[in-house]
């Protein structure tokens, strides 16, 4: 097996893109999570782009990793914190799902191990090889550029501006120069891998966040590793299926874990925020059918349902009046918005558009 490029090497793919920009990418937040398990939370890019979790499974044989950041620099600089736990080779990347923000640093673990397997689920693939880079495109070829373009007028007069101008500038170059990397492995349902002691499940129950979603459990460690099917504190319900959303979750609980980890967040050391989330979305599918079923359209069943679910709001937000909101659009507006298309349904793998506001 070829040795792993030097590390100094690898860094300097996204080092390259730093010349243009007064900003370096900071590191992430190492959580240890469990012996050998690792999880990087790294911070969002400003005001333009969250970054999601990326977690490293340490074996004695090799390490998996599953999610690779939104950008190369973001990617190398999780590469450079697993370096410092082990020497072992990352033998796996896992890519949880099609969103940018999960494997557009991929490209710093296939340079560093060119015998790396890139695993994802068959219709991640399918997505992530033209759907989503159409998906991305107006937002890299014209709302980014224009909103960068905003920020450097506004930071010639108020040099306050001009951070985020820098972080908006970096990510823009980050994501239109990232080299995507498609996966070389895909499965449909399961798929068990062993780190030598160590044995990793890779698993799809069905559509939830996406059509492809892919979540990690660990046997013997009690420990799912969960991409984008729950984010703490809130989970992003657009173009989501939700039936197969809450069938997902509900599998997921009865795996009787001891530690969750979500796609963005800290983890959880317990299932509350799974149960309430199942719990909004079985209250959504059941309040979205009722109410279509009187004429009502999905703004409208929207609004009738939210005093309904104020005591799992709060369970999840703590009132906050920020989370609150949140809460109301990405999981509420956005999921019930999906519930009305599963009722006209049936609903294609195809990447819903953000409703209309």
């Amino acid at each position: 097996m070829p040795s792993p490029r030097p590390l100094a090497a690898v860094l300097g793919l996204a080092s390259t893109l730093l010349i243009s920009a007064d900003y370096v990418r900071p590191a992430p937040t190492r959580i240890d999570v469990a012996k050998g398990v690792h999880l990087f939370v790294s911070p969002p890019y400003g005001e333009v782009g969250l970054d999601g979790n990326a977690i490293a499974i340490v074996g004695e044989t090799g390490v998996l990793v599953f999610d690779t950041n939104g950008t190369p620099a973001s990617a190398a600089n999780v590469l450079a914190e697993i370096r410092r736990i082990t020497a072992a080779p990352v033998r796996y990347v896992v890519n949880s799902h099609w969103h940018w923000d999960h494997w557009y640093g991929t490209e710093v673990y296939t340079a560093a191990f060119p015998e790396v397997k890139v695993v994802a689920h068959e219709k991640t693939k399918a997505l992530m090889a033209g759907p989503a880079i159409e998906f991305n495109r107006p937002g890299l070829e014209q709302q980014l550029p224009r909103y960068l373009g905003m920020l450097e007028k506004r930071a010639e007069t108020d040099p306050s501006a001009r951070p985020g101008a820098d972080v908006a500038r970096f990510f823009l170059e980050q994501k239109k120069n990232a080299h995507l990397v498609l996966p070389t492995t895909t499965y449909t349902d399961r798929l068990d891998l062993d780190l030598g002691g160590r044995r990793v499940q890779v698993r799809h129950v069905d559509r939830a966040i996406t059509p492809g979603d892919s979540f990690l459990y660990l046997p013997d460690d009690k420990i799912v590793v969960l991409g984008d099917l729950l984010v703490n504190p809130i989970t992003f319900g657009l173009s989501s299926y939700p039936t197969g959303w809450l069938r997902t979750l509900e599998q997921i609980d009865a795996l009787d874990a001891t530690v969750l980890i979500p796609g963005h967040g800290e983890p959880l050391r317990d299932r509350a925020l799974l149960r309430a989330t199942a719990n909004v979305l079985r209250e959504l599918l059941k309040a979205g059918k009722d109410a279509k079923a009187r004429g009502l359209d999905a703004d409208q069943a929207k609004e009738e349902v939210l005093p309904r679910l104020r005591d799992l709001m709060v369970s999840m937000t703590g009132d906050d009046p920020k989370l609150n909101d949140q809460f109301k659009l990405y999981l509420v507006d956005w999921t019930m918005h999906r519930v009305y298309d599963e009722l006209n349904g049936p609903l294609s793998d195809a990447i819903a558009a953000i409703p209309a506001r």
